[in-house]
């Protein structure tokens, strides 16, 4: 009681505390490792391919649906939603929240399958598929 009295009652010893505590916190937080933007991974993949002059049914029918049925293969995936517009087939999948080494595993199978499918069920004329990982670094904060 006596030491918190004199601290009251000290007007220069309060403040010159309260500076150190100040300098000394400030040189904390400046030497703190830190990541300025950190890449967060969702756990979505979009998988886009082209069909260049080809009707919203053609697309569908000779693009999206067997990627689609190629994707059942894979494990943990949450739900597939597939956007089928003129020449363009864009399938987004959503995985399971499983840790970043799953993932990683996930997206290699996810990967083979569409290439796999890509080259003994979708047509010729068909462009390259490509397939992008949905992370902080790659989209709009």
């Amino acid at each position: 009681m006596n030491l918190l009295r004199r601290f009251l009652e000290n007007h220069v010893l309060a403040n010159a505390t309260f500076v150190v505590v100040l300098v000394l916190g400030s040189i904390s937080y400046f030497q703190m490792p830190r990541a300025q933007d950190p890449e967060i991974n969702f756990n979505w993949v979009g998988i886009f391919t082209p069909l260049p002059g080809a009707s919203t049914e053609d697309v569908e029918r000779l693009v999206t649906d067997p990627l689609e049925d190629a994707l059942r293969q894979v494990d943990d995936v949450r739900f597939v939603i597939s956007n089928t517009r003129e020449g363009m087939s864009d399938i987004s999948v959503r995985f399971e929240e499983i840790d970043e080494r799953t993932f990683d595993k996930r997206l290699t199978d996810l990967r083979r399958e569409v290439q796999n499918a890509a080259n003994s069920e979708l047509p010729e004329a068909a462009g390259d598929h490509f397939v992008m990982e949905f992370t902080t670094a790659n989209q709009f904060p």
